[in-house]
């Protein structure tokens, strides 16, 4: 199942938005944006009748307690022109466990028209890119806060072109790694926030007729505010990076140049190139507790290496991008949503007794090295090199993600991932295309899922248990997995959920649950996808195989997954994996 997608550069778009949106001497306040839009698409689009596929936001995810991402297909009984927005009836549920209602009110912009249609007889590529420029327009360019601007303002005038080349610039890359992260981080925490505000705002009105203190719990007040704070709080820090001669000063103060291992004449600079950069991060602690930590480190460390102390884990990420290794005293660091991470680099926990760290209680006590989140960002840690983590407990009770590795090889040895086991889209560690993560002696628990494994992936488990999860183990069909004395256990779904194409005698069958690693060969030509053993306990299934000739997925996607490394390109396979992972 095909869906229509466009590649469009920054004059395009720009002309796109100013079609609709720029009238000979008017003045188009923040107001009359979405009647315009309005407007616009009331002569676009097709008023009703399309197919096509809902990509439900995470905000609904959690609230209907269903995974993210989560994709269904149905078609659009009726277009509310005024408010944006569509009536869709649902057709078709990928999952088996997802119960939806049949009728739902959904923004266009999530809608995703597919090429083939019952009817034949709709415009339906009209209507694709009618709702293609509206998702533009509403995911790059208009913010939560513009509602809030002054009539007075052109808003056009004052924000459009500014916006679209902030959009492009972050693209294009021209700005500083990690200041493009960090400001990707915070539109992405925007748009969570504004729809989470909606949402709650909304339980709000439904409940007009009584007084607004007894309709809501105190819980949803004080969340209510602290989104309106925070909102509050990026809307300032956007609308001054979007000037780029601001951005630039704000990238000299907030993310300066690095200042340790300067190269000055007390510097042996040719001892640091060879053994490399070691920092410390000591908490507060007894003179004798400090001297006991660095003798562990001593133990690691080469003789002649420099060694640079640092007061926080935070400040050597945001200013270093070299170190071999950072040592980590026992206690609670905190850090903010970084992509910054060395190549080769290694984060070591010095760690009093290592079986602490490894079992399942008293995860967070001072004895252990634990990293957490200073605020509800959407990933703890990013990696696009390689990367190796020791002897750490990674707090990931308020983060949408936990890991997501995009390149090379991430290695977790000692270490434990626990999630907040309450809603149902969060994710412990992502593996891209082409990646590797070694998990030595880990533990990942109370996850929406573990662990997801994309296209060409490799995981290896050893010694390593998922526990609490509702998926252990989500694995695409071209994925590999190794286990080596591990376990899986107490998996509210599924143990381990994967997909690939069924034998021709079974080949309307939609899905067969396996008891152990061993049966793959009993129903299935393809090689399985795992290799070793891995024990099951207390898992509502241990292996869920779904089979992909009845899943939404379009045929050319099936070809790519039935071929054996066939030739495809970097920005089609990008797609083709968000597809898959999707569905």
């Amino acid at each position: 199942m095909e869906v229509y997608e466009f590649d469009k550069c920054l004059l395009d778009r720009l002309e796109e938005s100013m079609s609709v949106l720029s009238w000979k001497d008017e003045v188009i306040p923040a107001s009359q944006v979405r009647s315009e839009w309005s407007y616009y698409i009331e002569l676009q689009i097709e008023p009703a009748g399309w197919q096509g596929l809902w990509k439900i936001p995470r905000v609904i995810c959690e609230e209907l307690c269903i995974r993210y991402p989560t994709v269904v297909f149905g078609y659009v009984e009726q277009v509310i022109f005024k408010d944006l927005k569509a009536i869709f009836i649902i057709q078709a549920v990928q999952d088996e466990d997802v119960h939806l209602p049949e009728k739902h009110e959904v923004f266009l912009e999530d809608l995703w028209p597919t090429k083939e249609q019952e009817n034949s007889e709709l415009n339906i590529e009209r209507t694709a890119d009618c709702v293609d420029r509206l998702r533009f327009f509403y995911t790059h360019v208009w913010m939560p806060w513009d509602n809030d601007n002054d009539d007075d303002l052109n808003w056009v005038e004052k924000h459009l072109e500014t916006r679209i080349r902030f959009c492009y610039d972050l693209r294009k890359r021209t700005m500083k790694k990690t200041l493009a992260a960090h400001i990707r981080k915070l539109l992405t925490e925007s748009k969570y926030l504004q729809q989470r505000r909606e949402y709650l705002e909304l339980g709000l009105t439904d409940e007009d007729e009584g007084d607004p203190e007894e309709t809501m719990s105190k819980t949803e007040v004080t969340d209510l505010m602290r989104l309106h704070l925070r909102l509050a709080m990026i809307r300032n820090e956007i609308e001054l990076l979007e000037n780029p001669e601001m951005r630039r000063i704000f990238q000299e103060i907030k993310f300066p140049e690095e200042k340790y291992f300067i190269d000055n004449e007390q510097n042996d600079i040719s001892s640091e190139r060879k053994l490399g950069r070691i920092y410390f991060v000591m908490m507060p602690c007894t003179l004798d507790q400090q001297i006991y930590f660095m003798q562990i480190a001593k133990k690691s460390i080469p003789k002649d290496a420099l060694v640079q102390h640092v007061p926080t884990l935070q400040e050597i990420l945001s200013t270093c991008s070299k170190y071999d290794c950072i040592y980590l005293s026992p206690g609670r660091h905190t850090v903010k949503f970084l992509e910054n991470m060395a190549d080769c680099g290694r984060i070591c926990g010095l760690t009093t007794d290592k079986e602490k760290v490894t079992s399942s209680s008293a995860y967070f006590t001072n004895e252990n090295v634990s990293i957490t989140s200073s605020d509800e960002e959407s990933v703890l840690f990013v990696f696009e090199r390689s990367f190796t983590i020791e002897n750490v407990v990674l707090d990931c009770r308020n983060v949408q993600t936990g890991i997501l590795v995009k390149s090379g090889t991430l290695r977790l040895r000692n270490c434990i991932l626990i999630g907040n086991g309450k809603t149902s889209t969060q994710q412990g560690i992502i593996c891209h295309k082409g990646t590797s993560v070694i998990l030595d002696k880990c533990i990942v628990e109370r996850f929406a899922t573990g662990v997801t494994v994309l296209n060409e992936a490799l995981l290896q488990l050893q010694n390593s248990n998922i526990l609490s999860c509702k998926i252990g183990i989500d694995l695409n069909a071209h994925s590999k997995c190794h286990f080596d004395n591990s376990k899986i256990i107490n998996s509210f779904n599924n143990a381990i959920y994967v997909s690939t194409v069924f034998k021709p005698q079974t080949i309307k069958t939609k899905y067969t649950i396996l008891n152990n690693l061993k049966e793959w060969e009993r129903y299935f030509d393809t090689i399985a996808p795992f290799h070793g053993e891995c024990e099951f306990k207390g898992c509502k299934a241990n292996v869920f195989v779904q089979n992909i000739c009845n899943m939404l997925i379009s045929r050319e996607t099936l070809n790519v997954l039935r071929a054996n490394g066939s030739p495809i390109s970097k920005d089609h396979t990008a797609n083709l994996e968000d597809a898959i992972k999707s569905y």
